[in-house]
C-alpha cells in the first residue's frame, strides 16, 4: 500500500476515534458569545469591556474542529509572559481543554486533542517576529487583547489565514476599548456616536479590502469587486460586549463589578462601559487629581459687589447645551456661584430664562463662544441687555486650544473651585488634549468656563470697567 494512502488511512482512523469517544461539552455560552460563535464571518472581533468572558470565547472557538484530526489553531498574545503568567491564557485554557480530553505539552504551549487535532499557543513580542510566520499555512488565528499588537502583525497573519482542507480559515480576536489604537478605526462602523457599541450592529457582516494601507469597506463583496475589479474582499464583523453580558462572572464574582466601579472615569468608561471613544487619562487635558482637588465649592447666592465673570456656550438645537456660568472672581479660589445648563429648549427660552439671573450676578463681562449661531445670540444678549458688555468668543481649533490652556492652568493652581456634584467634573475628565473636545458625551461645561476664563484678562483689574454697547470682536485670543 502506498505510503500516502496509508497515512490518509491512520488519519482517519484517529478522526473516528476521536468522534467515538464522548467528553464533557463546554458549559452554555452567553448570548453574546453565543451570537460570536455562530458568526460565519472570515474576521470577528469579539469584547469591548473587561469581564465578558473574552478569553473563555476565544478558547471555545478555537476548539470548534478538534475532532477533526488534520486541524490545528494557534492563539496569540503580544508576550510570552501574558500567556503563562497566573490567570493567563495558558492557565485558561487548563480549565477547558481537558474536558475535552486534550493532552496539555506545556514546554511547546500545545494541546494535542484524542483526534491528533492542536491548539498552541504563540507571541509576538517583537515586529520582526511575524517572519517567523512566513510560508505558513494556518487555518485558525486567534489574538488574545488584539489591541497590544501592531496593525502590521494582525494584517500579516490575516496573509497567513489559508486552509488545504477544506475547513473554512477564521481570524478571531478580543479586544478592550482604546481610542488611540488602530482597532478603533476598524471597528469604527460598528460604534455609535458616544462611543458605544451599537447593539443593532452586532454581528452585522461587512466586507473591507486594503489598498496602498488604507482600509475600503463595503457593505457587500460585489460592491467592493465593482468599484476594484481584481480585488479579493475579506468579511469582518464586530460583537461588542461588557461585563453585563457575563452573568456567570457576576454571580461567582461580584467585587469584580464593584472593581470595574473603582476605576477613575476614564477606565470606568473603557473597561465597564466599553467606551471606544473615551482616552486613556495620559490623552487628557485637564490632570484628574487636579479636577477633583477643585470640587470643594458651592453654588451661591449673589452678594452686593462682588465681581462676577460669565461665560456662555449656546446651543444649536436637538441634544446640545445651552449653557451659562457665572464665576465669582473678587478672591482666590474663583468659585462656580451659578449655572445655567438646559437641552431640548429653544434658543430664546433660553436667554429670556437666563436675563434675571444676569442681572442678579451682574457681569463685568460675559465672553460668548461664537460658532454657528453663536453670534446671533450674542447680538441677542447685547440688544436686550445694552449696558453689559458681551465678548464674543472664537472656536477655532487655534483658540480653544489658548482658551482650553488657560483654563487648564486655573484648575492646576487650584485657583477655581465648583461643587463636589458638578457635572462639569467629569467633562474636565474626559476632554482631548488633542482634540480639544470631550471624547464622549458633552462639553458644554467646560467651553462655558473657557469661554468665562479667556475674558479674565480684559477684567482682572481694580479699575472700574466701562461698558460697551454690542458685540466686542476685539477678541482677546486674536
Amino acid at each position: 500500500m502506498p505510503l500516502a494512502k496509508a497515512l490518509q488511512l491512520r488519519k482517519m482512523a484517529e478522526i473516528a476515534r476521536g468522534k467515538r469517544q464522548k467528553f464533557a461539552d463546554f458549559p452554555p455560552p452567553h448570548p453574546k458569545q453565543a451570537l460570536a460563535l455562530k458568526s460565519k464571518a472570515e474576521v470577528l472581533l469579539f469584547g469591548g469591556g473587561a469581564g465578558p468572558g473574552k478569553t473563555t470565547w476565544l478558547l471555545w472557538d478555537a476548539a470548534k474542529h478538534i475532532d477533526n484530526g488534520i486541524y490545528s489553531a494557534v492563539i496569540l498574545r503580544r508576550t510570552y509572559p501574558e500567556i503563562c503568567n497566573e490567570g493567563g491564557l495558558w492557565d485558561e485554557s487548563q480549565r477547558w481543554y481537558p474536558l475535552k480530553g486534550a493532552t496539555a505539552h506545556q514546554t511547546r504551549l500545545e494541546w494535542t486533542f484524542p483526534s491528533g487535532s492542536t491548539i498552541r499557543f504563540s507571541h509576538l513580542q517583537h515586529e520582526k517576529n511575524v517572519n517567523n510566520w512566513q510560508g505558513a499555512q494556518l487555518p485558525y488565528v486567534g489574538f488574545d487583547e488584539v489591541t497590544h499588537f501592531t496593525k502590521k502583525q494582525f494584517f500579516y497573519l490575516l496573509s497567513r489565514l489559508r486552509s488545504p482542507h477544506g475547513f473554512e480559515p477564521k481570524m478571531r480576536a478580543t479586544c478592550n476599548p482604546d481610542a488611540d489604537s488602530w482597532v478603533a478605526e476598524l471597528v469604527n462602523w460598528w460604534i455609535g456616536e458616544d462611543g458605544y457599541a451599537d447593539p443593532k450592529k452586532a454581528g452585522k457582516i461587512r466586507f473591507f479590502i486594503v489598498v496602498d494601507d488604507i482600509i475600503i469597506w463595503g457593505d457587500t463583496k460585489q460592491e467592493l469587486q465593482i468599484k476594484y475589479p481584481g480585488c479579493l474582499p475579506k468579511s469582518f464583523t464586530f460583537i461588542g460586549a461588557t461585563v453585563e453580558d457575563n452573568p456567570t462572572l457576576l454571580k461567582a464574582d461580584p467585587g469584580y463589578l464593584a472593581n470595574l466601579q473603582a476605576q477613575n472615569s476614564v477606565d470606568r468608561d473603557r473597561l465597564l462601559y466599553g467606551n471606544w471613544h473615551v482616552k486613556k487619562a495620559e490623552s487628557m487635558l485637564f490632570d484628574v487629581e487636579a479636577v477633583d482637588a477643585c470640587a470643594i465649592g458651592n453654588y451661591a447666592s449673589p452678594v452686593h459687589n462682588r465681581r462676577y465673570l460669565w461665560g456662555i456656550d449656546p446651543n444649536y438645537g436637538g441634544d446640545d447645551y445651552f449653557t451659562a456660568q457665572a464665576w465669582d472672581i473678587s478672591t482666590v479660589p474663583y468659585t462656580l456661584a451659578y449655572e445655567y445648563h438646559k437641552n431640548k429648549t429653544p434658543v430664546s427660552t433660553s436667554i429670556r430664562a437666563l436675563i434675571p439671573f444676569i442681572r442678579r450676578y451682574p457681569p463685568l463681562i460675559i465672553g460668548v463662544e461664537i460658532n454657528s449661531g453663536g453670534k446671533v445670540i450674542a447680538e441677542n444678549l447685547a440688544e436686550k441687555m445694552p449696558d453689559i458688555r458681551i465678548q464674543g468668543i472664537l472656536s477655532t481649533k487655534s483658540s480653544k486650544i489658548i482658551n482650553t490652556d488657560r483654563l487648564k492652568l486655573f484648575v492646576e493652581e487650584n485657583a477655581i473651585n465648583y461643587p463636589k456634584n458638578w457635572e462639569g467634573i467629569e467633562e474636565f475628565k474626559k476632554f482631548s488634549k488633542d482634540d480639544r473636545r470631550a471624547v464622549s458625551g458633552h462639553d458644554d461645561l467646560v467651553m462655558a468656563a473657557a469661554s468665562a476664563f479667556a475674558c479674565f484678562d480684559l477684567v482682572h483689574t481694580r479699575d472700574p470697567i466701562a461698558p460697551s454697547v454690542g458685540v466686542q470682536f476685539n477678541n482677546p485670543t486674536f
